[in-house]
């Protein structure tokens, strides 16, 4: 079995037994009263950036994308990743690789900050964790597969199955979540949705998976903007 259809059967293990580890993943703590809940989801990421001008973010988007990165624009930090890691040292590592080459860019260390659940925002904790770590896990697929594709460990066809796998598994999450408390977290998800599945209809490039794998890891980290 390659490593691609590995990847995708394990998304799906981690897909049904999340409920099982929400525990170690969340420290709950009533705020006044029943109506309020402190959740922590403990989850960082590492973009690795170009910093730049508002003025210019095309301008280095572009040249980011030509030379294989994401070229996803991080609002608000007025910087473009070139890429998403899960480990520091992974992020550091092509840091100085490209600080050798005289690129000037930077590791910017990202961690979801704690949710403030409120009405009928509480009931759906769980379900709100259990979104956050889907999520992540679709996000490490597309990171494999763009590493895949990369180093030409994975044809155009497996890369093509893990992608139509993640995108498949993340409008069944938006789908199953409904509306309600969970519209503008749906919202934010359709972009990666939407994206994911225009990428699947024609040639596959890591650059464009990389950059659908930082747009949904840009999404978990602000998982606190969705539930207000």
């Amino acid at each position: 079995m390659n490593s691609c259809k590995k990847g995708v059967k394990i998304f799906l293990v981690c897909l049904f037994s999340t409920c099982a580890v929400v525990g170690a993943l969340v420290v709950g703590a009533a705020l006044g009263g029943r109506g309020y809940l402190r959740v922590v989801i403990d989850k960082e990421y590492f973009f690795l950036v170009k910093d730049c001008e508002e003025t210019s973010v095309s301008a280095v988007a572009g040249d980011i994308y030509l030379s294989g990165g994401a070229g996803y624009y991080l609002k608000g930090a007025n910087s473009v990743a070139i890429a998403c890691y899960f480990k520091a040292a992974s992020a550091e590592s092509v840091k100085d690789n490209l600080g050798d080459k005289g690129r000037d860019v930077r590791v910017f260390a990202r961690k979801i900050a704690p949710l403030t659940l409120k009405g009928k925002s509480v009931a759906a904790r769980d379900r709100i964790v259990a979104n956050a770590e889907t999520a992540d896990s679709l996000a490490r697929l597309l990171y494999d597969t763009a590493n895949g594709l990369e180093q030409a460990k994975l044809s155009q066809a497996e890369a093509r199955s893990a992608l139509v796998g993640a995108v498949s598994s993340l409008g069944g999450l938006i789908a199953d979540n409904g509306d309600g408390v969970f519209s503008l977290w749906n919202t934010a998800l359709k972009e990666a949705h939407r994206r994911g599945v225009e990428l699947a209809e024609g040639l596959l490039f890591q650059k464009d998976i990389r950059y659908l794998q930082t747009l949904l890891c840009d999404r978990i980290v602000n998982i606190a903007e969705y539930f207000v």
